[in-house]
């Protein structure tokens, strides 16, 4: 079920990114973080989970979320969208809002503001969020894994699926002036599926190919312990063919030796 993970998500972070004022060393002068910088911080740190995986599902999902999100559109979601959702509303309020399915049918401007809420950060917020991938990804190797990100990617389509539906709810894509933004935004749509699907593709490829040298190795193996079993066989054969020629030749050679004894014994010599 979508949005499972997205309900446990993301730890106290906030603490470890120094935003307050500081005093400078030479005239003591403070100089306060901007606006945009305390709107980031804030939605990192309102998150109760340190899992490096839930951590690294919600900046990746929100990146993605991101994709596609003009200026217009931007403008677009503010128009439409329920004004009671502020910079200030808690992240995870936000989430639980998304993922609730009967909001999303009877209140479609409410998910508009949230899904906004969210794409803001995106935007405002992407040298944060891009840290926060690379470290996750360092620290945790699997995380990069194809599969995995492909998940994360179908999440935030079926959510950008949720907001192009209801913008056509809302009859958004008749709007004079924003009309064509929404249309264009639902259009890419399908650019991203394709995309999707086609990344997953190759994905499935890799692991046939993978399968498939993986049995390849293992066929290799056979038929070389097999053929070293016959190359063993043949040379012991071979060995034991030279020791038998060997015996045979002591064995005249002895028989030489003694006739040649017994000769000169006869003959007096």
């Amino acid at each position: 079920m979508r949005f499972t993970f997205l309900i446990s998500l993301l730890p106290a972070i906030g603490a470890s990114i120094a935003w307050a004022e500081t005093d400078l060393a030479t005239d003591n002068v403070p100089i306060a973080a901007p606006a945009y910088q305390e709107f980031c911080i804030n939605v990192m740190s309102g998150f109760p989970n340190d899992d490096q995986i839930a951590r690294y599902q919600f900046f990746k999902l929100t990146q993605e979320l991101g994709v596609d999100s003009s200026p217009m559109l931007t403008s677009a979601l503010d128009y439409f969208g329920d004004h009671t959702v502020t910079a200030d509303t808690p992240v995870m309020e936000v989430i639980e809002t998304i993922a609730n399915p009967v909001l999303r049918q009877a209140a479609p401007e409410l998910t508009i503001a949230n899904m906004a809420f969210l794409i803001d950060f995106a935007n405002v917020c992407d040298s944060y969020i891009a840290g926060q991938v690379t470290g996750l990804k360092a620290l945790n190797p699997q995380l990069s894994e194809a599969e995995f990100n492909s998940v994360i990617s179908e999440d935030a389509l079926y959510m950008r699926q949720i907001l192009s539906d209801s913008l056509f709810r809302i009859n958004a894509q008749d709007h004079e002036i924003f009309g064509p933004t929404v249309r264009a935004y639902a259009d890419a749509l399908v650019t991203t599926r394709d995309r999707i699907e086609f990344t997953k593709f190759e994905n499935d490829i890799e692991s046939i190919e993978a399968i498939f040298m993986t049995d390849l190795d293992g066929r290799l193996a056979r038929s070389n312990d097999v053929i070293n079993q016959e190359m063993d066989r043949e040379t012991l054969a071979s060995s034991i063919e030279i020791i038998d020629e060997m015996n045979a030749e002591a064995k005249r050679k002895r028989k030489q030796e003694a006739l040649y004894t017994l000769s000169r014994i006869l003959g007096g010599y």
